[in-house]
């Protein structure tokens, strides 16, 4: 049969006029069985339905800080902001995604969108925020640290990994704060930093903080690309 088509979502590159997408998101979706097709967001957005009718899934990837406008609050001094034409067109494509219930997993960026998307909010620098341990989530010297994530029972992203405590990456600076109407947190780092959202009334709404795609070789971050995969598969 037929590879189910993901679609990625890309960012903006240090290139005027061009686009970044990192290869490991499509690598990802294709070692796990899916057809990876990338989305450019300068397009019209009322192209976008005619965009998701091509697609089975959807990987809303990494990328710079969201405008905080979108939860009441202004940019942090530390802040990087997003190109506002690719949050403009993945907040409408999220809509169009939700609406007609097409699984979708976000990355880093992706699961923060997911989140202001539903209403809620962000916690825009880490380093300033209190925690019971001094956790390093921000890639610094170019060094991407690791550290434990416990995953919570019952959660889709448990079921797929087989597992409640996993070993993953960290490239952020930004977290999930306030939780967005219709999400339940799916896991934490020891610092109790929020590390996964999803929405258990869609066929996949899933959030991840952390970087899978990075850890493609490695069982455990590989199965949510397949679970993405498997539940566009099933969407057909």
């Amino acid at each position: 049969m037929p590879r189910p088509i993901i679609g990625i979502t890309v960012d903006t590159s240090d290139k005027p006029n061009q686009y970044e997408s990192p290869t490991a998101y499509a690598t990802s979706v294709e070692k796990a069985g899916g057809l990876p097709l990338l989305l450019p967001y300068r397009t019209d957005l009322s192209l976008i339905p005619q965009i998701v009718d091509l697609l089975d899934g959807v990987l809303f990837s990494g990328g710079n800080d969201l405008d905080p406008a979108l939860y009441g609050e202004t940019y942090h001094p530390k802040a990087e902001p997003i190109d506002p034409d690719r949050q403009r067109f993945e907040l409408a494509l999220m809509a169009e995604v939700e609406r007609r219930r097409v699984p979708a997993l976000g990355i880093c960026l992706g699961s923060q969108l997911m989140n202001v998307y539903r209403g809620g909010s962000l916690a825009q620098f880490l380093p300033e925020i209190p925690r019971d341990t001094g956790i390093e989530h921000r890639k610094v010297d170019g060094v991407m640290s690791r550290h434990a994530v416990h995953l919570d029972t019952g959660t889709v992203a448990l079921q797929a990994i087989g597992k409640s405590d996993i070993d993953a990456n960290s490239s952020h600076k930004q977290a999930v704060k306030r939780v967005g109407n219709g999400l339940r947190i799916i896991g934490t780092s020891p610092d109790g930093v929020i590390e996964g959202i999803e929405d258990p009334s869609l066929p996949l709404f899933l959030g991840v903080q952390w970087h899978p795609e990075r850890l493609h070789d490695e069982a455990d971050h590989l199965a949510l690309f397949r679970l993405l995969v498997d539940k566009a598969a099933a969407k057909r």
